[in-house]
């Protein structure tokens, strides 16, 4: 999802999408296959540096027990 922030001329484009819990363990899955973070980030339709900065948190953060 794409969203507008600020108004008028100078106006950005946020393209932040939230991580579902769906998505962390779809991650997590395709990472324990063995798939590369490109790899992984065109099947979720997210950017390389997404994936693995949000693995990396999954992972550090101990947010599942895994």
């Amino acid at each position: 999802m794409i969203k507008a922030c600020g108004g008028g001329k100078g106006m950005r484009i946020r393209s932040y999408k939230h991580w579902t819990t769906n998505e962390d363990f779809k991650l997590i899955k395709l990472r324990n296959k063995g798939k590369k973070y490109k790899d992984i980030a065109i099947v979720m339709e997210r950017t390389p540096l997404s994936v693995e900065k949000r693995y990396r948190k999954i992972k550090n953060e101990k947010i599942y027990a895994l």
